[in-house]
């Protein structure tokens, strides 16, 4: 394998004190999109759901389940993944100008504002009119059970899941949105201050780790992966020569398959014939310390596949040009078709139920496809015509005031 042609680099490129990056990685974006449609793969299940109790539902009689299980099964993790993409990137753009003071908390407050509120709003008042007539119909809601005044309330200010609420309400995915919020105010004030040095990370995502472990905040949860995404960032940044050499380019995409294959025939495997678990017990170490090994994969998955996955598709984008660029608008529609992909169910649970079918309409192969084609195809019209446009308006409008201030 070549050495990296630093001519070939030029002009997609930006340079660093670390060395030459991208000014995008196309790769994460697509690694962001198909985390997104795992969680709604993973969601199908509310399908067999009325009001927050399923009726009849038998996982292996999900659509494609064969090849599918991975997703239905264990979907939830990409929420892990997208907090760990998003410490990755957030270090990565913003960290070294933060704490140079070259943005502002107002200036950081209004990228994000601009990029996550005006979807948020506007799936927030589609899911209320939705559950409404799903409640009007069924006698309840569906899903996500707390829709009063109080939780709309925390929803309007991105505080669904703080600590404040009685349980998941509304577009009930937006909590990892309403998680990330505070995030981006603890990643801020630690750029900030200069505190995001790598002994200091470490620490952090050892008490965050530890919080989660015994108390089960899902703040708790998302400062773990966040940092453990920001750790990736520094190391590479650190290590960047080396780590674009060609021996740990061939090492990191080798364990990067490796391991994701494994994981996925675990995964495939569970309901029989678990491969780890099986290994373990054979050792007579499983049966002793039970709780060791249903911690230990989870804990695997977060700090060494994710990050590994991140560095492997970052190397190699560095390396070897664009990856995926024809089809990274998957990640641009990532945030569209997460916050899309409920209310979307709901109406084609009230629409099922409309023309007189049955909950077992949910394991048909053709809807799930006519339901993937329409969401991806909804969200492509929301980020381009939709978000994109008041994303750039309120910038503008917001420093245009500031000029005339």
């Amino acid at each position: 394998m070549g050495k990296v042609n630093r001519c070939d680099l030029k002009g997609r490129m930006t340079k660093t004190k670390n060395g030459l990056l991208p000014r995008r990685f196309y790769s994460l974006d697509i690694l962001r999109g198909l985390a997104s449609l795992s969680v709604v793969l993973f969601h199908w299940r509310h399908g067999f759901y009325q009001c927050t109790s399923h009726t009849g539902f038998v996982a292996e009689n999900q659509p494609f389940f064969f090849f599918l299980q991975f997703f239905y099964e264990q979907g939830q993790k990409a929420v892990e993944l997208f907090f760990t993409l998003s410490g990755f990137i957030f270090f990565w753009l913003y960290a070294d100008r933060i704490s140079k003071h070259k943005i502002s908390l107002n200036e950081f407050a209004l990228l994000r504002f601009s990029r996550l509120y005006p979807l948020h709003f506007s799936t927030l008042l589609l899911v209320l009119f939705l559950q409404t007539v799903y409640r009007s119909s069924v006698g309840c809601y569906f899903i996500y059970p707390f829709n009063d005044s109080y939780h709309f309330i925390l929803q309007l200010f991105f505080a669904s899941n703080w600590g404040f609420e009685k349980g998941f309400s509304f577009n009930g995915p937006i909590w990892s949105v309403s998680i990330e919020i505070l995030l981006y105010i603890i990643f801020f004030t630690i750029s900030w201050y200069k505190k995001d040095k790598l002994l200091f990370l470490i620490l952090l995502i050892i008490a965050s780790y530890v919080i989660f472990y015994f108390r089960g905040y899902q703040l708790a949860q998302g400062v773990f992966s966040f940092f453990i995404g920001g750790i990736t960032y520094r190391l590479f940044s650190t290590f960047y020569s080396k780590m674009i050499s060609d021996k740990m380019a061939v090492f990191l995409l080798t364990a990067t398959v490796l391991v994701w294959t494994l994981v996925v025939l675990e995964v495939h495997y569970s309901f029989s014939k678990p491969l780890f678990s099986g290994f373990l017990n054979q050792l007579a170490i499983a049966q002793k310390y039970v709780f060791l090994v249903d911690r230990f994969i989870p804990l695997f998955i977060s700090v060494f596949l994710f990050p590994v996955t991140i560095l492997a598709l970052v190397v190699w984008e560095v390396r070897k040009g664009s990856l995926g660029k024809r089809i990274a608008f998957i990640g641009d529609i990532s945030y569209s078709s997460y916050l899309l992909h409920f209310p979307l169910q709901l109406a084609t649970v009230l629409l099922a139920t409309k023309l007189g079918y049955t909950h077992a309409v949910f394991e048909s192969p053709v809807l799930l496809l006519v339901f993937f084609a329409v969401l991806i195809a909804l969200s492509f019209l929301s980020h381009r015509f939709f978000e994109m446009p008041i994303q750039g308006k309120l910038r503008r409008m917001v420093l245009k005031n500031r000029q005339m201030a």
